[in-house]
């Protein structure tokens, strides 16, 4: 990037500006200002404060050590300072946040933030992302987005190109850590453009890291992915400080692409760990357990996320509940696989409660985001004439209220939306419903036949009353394993209800899916299940089959024919699939 340096201009003021975008020319510029001996000495001082800045955020404790001690003796020979003296003031409050006492830190910042109105955009905007990141650190959410959103409004108000980026870049990641990514998107989204306009280079790896978890958590692998590949891979330097090292992102975008031998060696290296940030370690365990899991190395996978879980009870180091949900998820995937299946229904149980926090929360922060942005801009408005303000105020609540109403519309909805069983794992019954008519739909314009499959476990209530309703959790749990191993990529699996599961076989006609059913039905008849007692068991299930013709039968209608064929199992002698009978007419 062109610095105001390489152009042989420059002040201690620009160099503030190019702080968080080139550290590098940052410290040249305010080292040029410094010792410039014909300078005023409130603008030497201020330089010698940038110099400390730029020690906080890449320097050894050495550096900083050294910077502090030549800071103060500038102020002490070029009095009066005050701006130096605040951004002294500021730099104490980084060191505190560098050495984890985040709290100790938000309180040496607040009587600056008092003071955002008196200072320079420039310096306010640095003091509200710093009081941003050492509110998230000590966990309060709201307050963070409250200061990330003062920090964005005081960056535009500078017109500085990179406290923009930086402001961006922490608003939005806070609200992909809190599931809003509604928000985040579009904040990263520009953050990235505007850090490809601006061409700092590590302000292009912060977003394009922050960028690549957002489309992660958003089911977009290939887009991620490609992203990484142009702004992450081979982008960082050996003596980039640890927050550069985007090797977990990278990882996880090609892990989500399945290619595990690239995402392997990306692991390989040591974690780099970022002193004046959130720790990454629940993220890189989930994604090293995820490479063991692929590997075939299940009881490594779960031992490393039960281990990290435990660290996580017992008061380890604060972790974005996004990544916590992940790694249960992933524990409850190798218990089931090692068929410890009670330790998988807790492990799901607690990835449930914490996704249906996660839909809250992402619903609060939006609901919180709107209220921040009107009120920043009802404190813009309050410039204007009586009669201006009255209108505008008038036109804010009514917008703010029925943006109320849609974001509670949409967390109702957001709960309705859990489409997964949380015992087994298995779709449930609404998103079968929902996902099975377009299905069918489109396999008929396909011309390509659908079939249905109804599996009812066999004696389910003996199971439950002879060895206990945790074993018949295992039963339970033990179909849905062999379901999902042993169908496509394309086939569906739900949960109906009870002991009752439908299979979706797009393309199956009658006699492939009656052989493909009595396979399965083979495979679960092997599995042999344990009670308390250890008394040891097996299960069978029945099965209806039902397919479509060129009729313009529903999904009810085959679901239908599916159970009658299903009760002809039964009444046949259980253990057995039958091919229901073609429709009447």
């Amino acid at each position: 990037m062109s610095t105001e340096l390489e152009t042989g201009e420059g002040s201690a003021e620009q160099a503030l500006g190019l702080l968080i975008a080139d550290g590098a020319a940052a410290a040249a510029l305010a080292r040029q200002r410094r010792d410039d001996a014909t300078l005023p000495g409130p603008e030497r001082a201020l330089a010698q404060a940038v110099l400390l800045l730029v020690a906080l955020r890449e320097g050894s404790d050495a550096d900083v050590a050294l910077e502090q001690a030549a800071t103060d003796a500038a102020l002490r020979a070029w009095s009066p300072a005050p701006r130096a003296a605040d951004l002294q003031a500021h730099a104490h409050a980084l060191f505190l946040r560098r050495q984890g006492r985040a709290a100790e830190s938000v309180v040496v910042l607040e009587p600056l933030h008092r003071r955002a109105g008196d200072r320079p955009a420039v310096d306010a905007c640095l003091t509200a992302a710093a009081m941003g990141v050492g509110v998230s650190m000590a966990g309060d959410d709201t307050a963070a987005l409250e200061h990330f959103y003062q920090a964005l409004a005081l960056a535009r108000r500078s017109g500085n190109r990179s406290l923009l980026v930086n402001a961006l870049n922490n608003l939005g990641s806070t609200q992909a850590d809190l599931f809003n990514l509604d928000d985040a998107a579009p904040m990263l989204r520009e953050c990235l453009e505007q850090a490809l306009q601006l061409g700092s280079r590590r302000q292009v790896i912060y977003a394009a890291g922050n960028q690549v978890q957002c489309l992660c958590q958003m089911g977009q692998p290939a887009q991620a992915l490609a992203v990484a590949r142009q702004h992450l891979m081979g982008a960082a330097r050996a003596d980039d400080p640890p927050a550069l090292r985007r090797h977990e992102e990278v990882a996880r975008a090609l892990l989500d692409n399945g290619l595990v031998d690239e995402a392997e060696t990306w692991l390989a290296s040591d974690a780099g760990v970022d002193p004046m940030s959130n720790e990454m370690g629940t993220a890189r365990a989930w994604l090293q357990a995820r490479l063991l899991l692929a590997r075939g190395r299940t009881t490594e996978a779960l031992a490393l996320c039960a281990g990290h879980l435990q660290q996580q009870h017992h008061g380890g180091q604060g972790t974005a509940a996004a990544d916590q949900l992940n790694l249960l998820r992933l524990a409850a995937s190798a218990a089931r696989q090692l068929g410890a299946h009670a330790q998988a229904y807790d492990l799901l149980q607690q990835a449930f409660v914490k996704h249906e926090q996660l839909l809250g929360r992402a619903a609060r922060s939006r609901q919180l985001s709107l209220q921040i942005t009107h009120r920043l801009r009802q404190a813009e408005w309050e410039r204007d004439t009586a009669q201006q303000l009255a209108a505008r105020l008038e036109a804010l609540n009514s917008s703010l209220q029925a943006q109320v109403a849609e974001n509670l519309r949409l967390q109702q909805q957001l709960r309705a939306q859990a489409l997964e069983d949380p015992l087994t794992g298995l779709h449930n019954r609404r998103h079968l419903m929902e996902a099975g008519a377009a299905l069918l739909s489109l396999l008929r314009r396909r011309r390509e036949p659908l079939a249905v499959a109804l599996v009812d476990l066999d004696h389910f209530k003996h199971v439950n009353d002879e060895h206990g309703h945790e074993a018949g959790d295992q039963v339970l749990c033990g179909f849905a394993e062999v379901a999902r191993r042993h169908t496509r990529a394309e086939d569906l699996a739900c949960r109906y209800g009870g002991e009752e599961f439908v299979l979706l076989l797009p393309g199956a006609r009658a006699e492939q899916a009656a052989a493909r059913l009595d396979a399965l039905r083979a495979r679960f008849l092997e599995q042999a299940f344990s009670d308390a007692e250890g008394r040891a068991f097996r299960c069978s299930f029945s099965a209806g089959v039902a397919v479509s013709d060129d009729s313009a039968e529903g999904l009810p209608a085959l679901l239908a024919r599916a159970d009658a064929a299903l009760y002809a199992a039964k009444e046949a002698g259980r253990n057995r699939v039958l091919l229901a009978a073609l429709p009447a007419g």
